[in-house]
């Protein structure tokens, strides 16, 4: 702020430029005041204050930022409690990387997007994991402390637009609602990509805001920041691209005035696309196979444009709706939620809805414009499939900073009705988020074990570092024995035990099964690692010895896995031979299919029921238990108008066979077709010709390149007229 002190007649004596929130420069040095008039010398006296006040607030800025560090890395590998397969990958790939090259798996030089399983969804997160990887290897502590750092920027981010922006004296604020937000307290702890892509927008709103209120050429950072928010995390996309139509029609003015600079800045956002063009090119059906993978609603191909349209807009509003963000709900997998504190922390509705409130009456003033266009955008890539607060995660942006200023608000109008000094009102605002930041560790620390008690695959997949952690210690301390982990209690274990291992692996990923239904080598350097779930079903009589060699316990002190030695029971030829032959025969249901009645036999299966292969979600899959072919035959109590047998089927080497009758006995209309192998799973279309009334079709689906016992996969099969 300009101070000047002027004379009785007007004639100015002294101008001091001084900064009230800290930040660039510092207050100046004021000259000595002997022999000044006392007008002068008040004048002096009361710059030295505020000259005090801005280093205070200065100091309450980097204080705040430091709790926001602290409470990001204490304890940082045991809350949140799990560390699965989506934070691994990113160390994994990383590693990968810089050993193939610099290369992904399909040899795609500083690739855009890498592969995560069977799709393409991340691209800066590997990138940031590089350096660290490079440096300290892999951790835990690595890994995600090195994503728990990156969110500073996002912090700093939130201080900064208070601070340049909406000129809040105390810009400390925002960073500890921030910081004490629930969702981002969680989220910013682990390394999903969703945290650094809220980072990246939390960026690219103070570009923008700066290039609207103060310079126009941070602009250029703005575009910046919003392609690394692309580049981040997909869901984020549709958000930044929805951002920037908002910003571009609310702010439309400002920006025909600066057109030049929009024209270059366009130029700049072409430059950064190119990475994201070549992936396109490279990988065109890449986009719908992930829709497909989602279950999107907008590839229904039963759903008109009308009703897409109508269920995008419920989903999105539902995105809006502060009973989901405010309130403790189970409408997210838990371990995306802390338990009783909602995801925008509850105790903050009221500050949050005041905040929005502010904004919409401030409305006219272009930085609350931008944050309510922020708070419009952030469901808007949630919304094409479904509200999750991952996908959702940038809204916490926009609220905590319409929260801080509310807050502000508060303290200044209760200030001037209660007649108390506001800087003491705003040091006790500081204080109390101050321990409720730690609070909220000590608690997740203390009981967030406890929150949950799924810890298996459908909850928390816990386990990571305890079980690799004993495994190490285990193989150290009995050299030369086979060790074989299952791998069913949480998603993609094969890439959270390469975190914890180098290539080859010292174990084998796999679980018992296999021995139940044939006879294999099993001496006594044989160890199997079991869940309690398997380790319950174990078929006790085809061992004349199970036995338990030691047992790890959840945080709940329930068994949580067994290591188990087996030994084979002298009939066991007997028992699976008869095994074999019952497995062999099908099994047979009636289901509504289309709302009409009809018998389905099936092969037996040992992963989904069989009603997911109708129920045209691609998203959903069925495995036969050791059975190829695959045998699904459906018979209508009406007939059903077919032209062509749509299936969804793995990657592997097959071959399907679709066999129509119109009348039972009859003749049979048949197509068949070969498939070639791919490295995803993909659709097979076979055409019979022309449109049948079909009374029975029967689908046989090979996997040609394996035996009689191998698992055959399917996701879907859709009957078109």
């Amino acid at each position: 702020m300009e101070v000047e002190a002027r004379a009785p007649d007007g004639r100015l004596v002294e101008r001091h430029t001084l900064l009230l929130g800290g930040g660039e420069g510092a207050a100046p040095a004021l000259p000595a005041a002997r022999g000044w008039p006392l007008w002068a010398r008040s004048v002096a006296a009361r710059l030295r204050q505020l000259a005090r006040l801005a280093a205070w607030q200065d100091a309450l800025v980097w204080a705040a930022l430091v709790v926001y560090a602290l409470t990001r890395l204490i304890g940082l590998d045991a809350f949140p409690i799990y560390f699965f397969t989506d934070e691994a990958v990113q160390t994994v790939l990383a590693a990968d990387f810089v050993r193939d090259g610099l290369k992904n798996y399909d040899q795609e030089f500083l690739p855009a997007q890498f592969e995560n399983g069977a799709q393409y969804n991340l691209g800066t997160s590997v990138y940031l994991q590089v350096i660290p990887y490079l440096i300290f290897g892999k951790s835990i502590w690595v890994t995600r402390g090195t994503a728990a750092l990156a969110t500073l920027a996002a912090a700093f981010s939130v201080y900064a637009i208070a601070r340049k922006v909406f000129r809040l004296r105390h810009a400390w604020l925002p960073v500890l609602v921030l910081s004490v937000t629930p969702t981002w307290f969680l989220h910013s702890r682990t390394a999903f990509e969703t945290a650094l892509a809220t980072t990246f927008y939390a960026l690219f709103l103070y570009f923008y805001l700066m290039y609207r209120c103060q310079n126009p050429r941070y602009l250029y950072g703005a575009v910046t920041m919003a392609a690394l928010t692309f580049y981040t995390y997909n869901p984020a996309r549709m958000v930044i691209v929805v951002s920037a139509v908002l910003l571009l029609a609310v702010d439309a003015p400002y920006h025909w005035r600066q057109r030049e600079r929009l024209a270059g800045a366009l130029g700049l956002a072409v430059l950064l696309a190119l990475p994201y063009l070549r992936f396109l090119v490279n990988h065109p059906a890449e986009t719908g196979w992930q829709m497909r993978l989602l279950g999107s609603y907008w590839i229904d191909p039963d759903l008109t444009t009308a009703e897409k349209i109508g269920m995008y807009v419920t989903k999105y509003l539902k995105g809006l709706n502060p009973l989901y963000w405010y309130l403790p709900h189970a409408q997210d997998l838990p371990r995306h939620t802390m338990r009783g504190y909602g995801h925008l922390g509850l105790l903050l509705a009221p500050l949050g809805l005041l905040g929005v409130g502010r904004a919409v009456y401030c409305i006219r003033q272009a930085e609350y414009r931008a944050l309510l266009a922020a708070v419009l955008a952030a469901p808007a890539g949630a919304a094409m499939v479904e509200i999750g607060v991952t996908r959702a995660l940038t809204l916490v942006i926009p609220m905590a900073l319409l929260t801080a200023l509310a807050l502000a608000w508060v303290v200044e109008w209760a200030a001037a009705r209660r007649k108390f000094s506001p800087a003491r009102g705003m040091g006790a605002v500081f204080a109390l988020l101050v321990v409720w930041n730690f609070g909220m560790l000590a608690d997740g620390l203390r009981n967030g074990p406890t929150w949950y008690t799924d810890y298996g695959l459908a909850g928390m997949q816990y386990g990571a570092r305890q079980l690799f952690g004993e495994v190490r210690r285990y193989l150290q301390a009995n050299p030369g024995v086979k060790l074989i982990v299952s791998p069913s209690w949480a998603n993609g274990t094969d890439v959270v035990a390469r975190f914890f291992f180098n290539d080859p692996l010292p174990f084998t990923m796999g679980n018992a099964d296999g021995y139940y239904s044939e006879e294999r080598p099993l001496d006594d350097q044989t160890v199997f690692i079991l869940t309690a779930e398997e380790y319950a079903v174990i078929p006790r009589a085809k061992f004349a010895e199970v036995r338990v060699e030691q047992t790890m316990s959840y945080p709940d002190g329930r068994p949580a896995f067994y290591f188990v030695r087996l030994k084979y029971a002298p009939n066991i030829h007997e028992i699976l031979a008869a095994e074999a032959a019952e497995r062999l025969k099908p099994l047979e249901e009636t289901l509504l299919l289309d709302g009409v009645e009809v018998r389905v036999r099936y092969s037996r299966l040992d992963m989904g029921k069989i009603n997911e292969a109708l129920d045209g979600n691609a998203g959903t899959l069925v495995r036969t238990d050791r059975i190829n072919p695959l045998l699904l035959e459906l018979t209508f109590s009406d007939r059903r108008r077919v032209r062509q047998a749509r299936l969804m089927v793995g990657g592997a080497p097959g071959r399907v066979v679709v066999q129509v009758w119109e009348e039972e006995g009859g003749q049979p209309v048949t197509a068949a077709q070969d498939l070639a192998q791919q490295p995803n799973p993909r659709y097979a279309m076979l055409d019979l010709g022309r449109e049948l009334l079909a009374k029975q079709v029967r689908i046989e689906l090979f996997s040609t390149m394996d035996g009689p016992d191998a698992h055959v996969h399917l996701w879907d099969v859709y009957l078109e007229p």
